[in-house]
């Protein structure tokens, strides 16, 4: 039993391990065949991914391509564009270079721009003046221009001497010849050209070698036909806007031929009946030939139809020296319409320049730029009478913007305290109030100064660029250009407006000891021993100084206006200076006290040279000698 017990445990522990082993292989393949799947998975993964990167990377490929193969079409296309524009380029060029070899072949030659410095040259070499009319006369040769002009001038051809234009059978002027009106009054110069068409002017340099794209009108004469070189001259006065008048000349003669080939003979004809008869129907065969053969030229040449003028040179004459030529044509109206387009071209230049100036003034006015406006000689007039204007007083105007301290600087000069109202002291206070020019003489009879108290410029009563028109400034022997603050366009215009009158100015900034005590102020001067006081002062009277004439400086040189003095006063040092004290703060009072006296003597005398004995000087603290216009020199102020 024992045998049969351990047989059967041994075979349960056999069947135990080969179950166990049975298992353990089992799960080994299981995690194999895992392992396996995972590992086909994930090939399969590689795959897809694979397989979308490369979808991805035809994709690109595939818009990589179009973009390309567009770029590709477009550049065909812009080549063939370009190629369709230079074949057109090339085509209008070669049609352009066949028109221009066919016209020249023909002898019509292509027009000329001349550069700004031709005209220039050609305008020196006719001796060209804006205030004449220049009218040349040009054809080919031997169509009577040379005596045509001494026609128009009330000459006879040998009438040399007296400076006719020289005629003759061949081409006589090889230059072009310059001929005024005999009456200096007529504004109108001639000019002969050469003829075209000779040796000597080929036909295709005509117009611009004679340079007559300068002239105000031009005469296209021509005798015996109208040629091409008409055609050109017309052509190139249309295109520079030149008037022209086509004449045919040598009416006379022509009008006689044709008389020959209707038979007339004046050996046949005693009475002159006959003479009479044909001469009316050669006059009126010839005219109607003449403007049908010109409007057939124009009509060929693409150009509108225009007048002719048929004229001869001994009517012409007649009418210039005033007699009544019995067989005149056209002579008359192409006289008088030559000097109305004379008087049209001017009045049209006239309102050019006017239209111009205007528009100036609008294009200045909308820049706050006002413009100068002379004054009429009725409006200086009422002026003069509103000023109490004297020949024998010199009247001095003191003007700027409101709050400059006009009055208390007239009163100072004047010798006078802003208070002394009662005794002809000007109006003084914080808000303007001088509202119209106030005349204040000097109190003492003896000296010609009168000065002006100027309404402030920039306030609602006077306006800024109304200020020097509106004031009549412009009658005043000397201005004061006073400002306190700054310097503004309200002085600029002033200024400007002076210096256009020849108006003598002075620039004075006033109110001088109130700016140095401000500065003082902003230095944190609160000392009160004087040493300390007279050092601040010292710094801050300079820095004053410096500062306002560097201000005044620059304003000018921006305003394109040369450089002037500026005078630095106060007034209450000023008023000291007339009243005979000595102020102990001067800067500028006395030298500009003297400087206007000076400025009286030598515009009553013309000159500074001849004045130079009476000249008021300021020498050892004394003002002396001003001047009197009745002869004293006796006056003195002393300082």
């Amino acid at each position: 039993m024992a045998q049969a017990a351990k047989a059967a445990n041994d075979a349960r522990l056999l069947a135990e391990a080969a179950a166990h082993t049975a298992n353990a292989e089992a799960k080994q393949r299981a995690a194999e065949a895992e392992e396996a799947r995972k590992r086909t998975a994930a090939v399969q993964e590689q795959a897809r991914k694979d397989a979308q990167a490369a979808q991805e990377q035809a994709r690109k490929l595939q818009e990589a391509a179009n973009v390309e193969k567009r770029k590709a079409t477009a550049a065909q296309e812009a080549a063939n564009a370009s190629k369709k524009v230079a074949e057109e380029e090339v085509r209008v060029a070669n049609a352009a270079k066949e028109e221009a070899e066919r016209k020249l072949k023909e002898g019509i030659q292509p027009v000329v721009t001349p550069t700004p410095e031709e005209v220039s040259a050609a305008k020196r070499k006719v001796q060209y003046r804006e205030d004449l009319f220049h009218f040349a006369v040009a054809g080919v040769a031997g169509g009577g221009k040379s005596s045509l002009i001494n026609a128009f001038r009330g000459l006879r051809n040998n009438d040399v001497n007296i400076g006719a234009a020289a005629t003759g059978v061949t081409e006589t002027t090889l230059a072009m010849a310059r001929y005024a009106s005999p009456n200096a009054e007529y504004p109108y110069v001639w000019y002969d050209i050469p003829g075209a068409g000779t040796l000597k002017i080929p036909d295709w340099q005509y117009f611009n070698a004679q340079g007559l794209y300068v002239f105000d009108c031009i005469i296209v004469l021509f005798d015996n036909r109208f040629t091409m070189t008409d055609i050109a001259i017309l052509t190139n006065c249309r295109r520079f806007k030149i008037p022209t008048y086509i004449v045919r000349s040598k009416a006379d003669q022509h009008i006689r031929n044709i008389m020959k080939d209707m038979g007339y003979d004046s050996d046949d004809d005693e009475s002159g009946d006959q003479k009479k008869k044909l001469y009316q129907a050669a006059q009126q065969q010839f005219i109607q030939q003449t403007r049908q053969s010109v409007k057939d030229n124009l009509d060929n040449a693409n150009m509108p139809d225009q007048r002719v003028y048929i004229v001869s040179n001994e009517p012409m004459l007649g009418v210039v020296k005033e007699k009544r030529p019995r067989r005149v044509i056209d002579e008359i109206e192409l006289l008088n319409d030559l000097i109305g387009e004379a008087q049209t071209r001017r009045a049209l230049e006239e309102l050019e320049k006017a239209n111009a100036a205007r528009k100036e003034a609008e294009r200045k006015l909308a820049e706050g730029i006002q413009p100068l406006v002379t004054p009429t000689p009725d409006e200086v007039r009422a002026i003069k009478q509103l000023a109490q204007y004297c020949e024998g007083l010199f009247h001095i105007a003191v003007a700027g913007a409101s709050g400059g301290g006009k009055s208390s600087l007239i009163n100072a000069f004047r010798g006078l305290r802003n208070m002394d109202i009662n005794i002809g002291a000007a109006a003084t206070g914080v808000v303007e109030t001088t509202t119209v020019m106030t005349r204040c003489p000097d109190p003492n009879a003896d000296y010609p100064y009168v000065w002006y108290d100027v309404p402030g410029a920039g306030t609602l009563k006077t306006p800024d660029w109304k200020y020097l028109n509106d004031q009549g400034l412009y009658i005043y022997d000397c201005i004061i250009v006073l400002f306190d603050n700054r310097f503004t366009m309200t002085d600029i215009a002033v200024l400007t407006n002076c210096k256009r009158f020849k108006i003598p100015t002075y620039i004075v900034r006033s109110k001088a000891d109130q700016h140095i005590y401000n500065i003082m102020k902003d230095m944190r001067h609160d000392s009160d021993n004087d040493e300390d006081r007279k050092q601040h002062y010292h710094i801050a009277r300079l820095q004053f100084i410096q500062q306002t004439r560097q201000s005044v400086k620059d304003n000018l040189e921006n305003a394109n206006i040369p450089d002037q003095r500026v005078y630095i006063v106060s007034n209450e040092t000023m008023l000291s200076v007339v009243k005979e004290k000595q102020p102990k703060k001067v800067i500028d009072e006395i030298e500009l006290l003297n400087d206007l006296i000076w400025e009286a003597q030598t515009r009553r005398l013309g000159h500074r040279e001849d004045c130079c004995e009476e000249h008021a000087t300021v020498y050892n603290g004394e003002l002396s000698q001003r001047w009197n216009p009745k002869g004293s020199l006796a006056i003195s102020k002393s300082v």
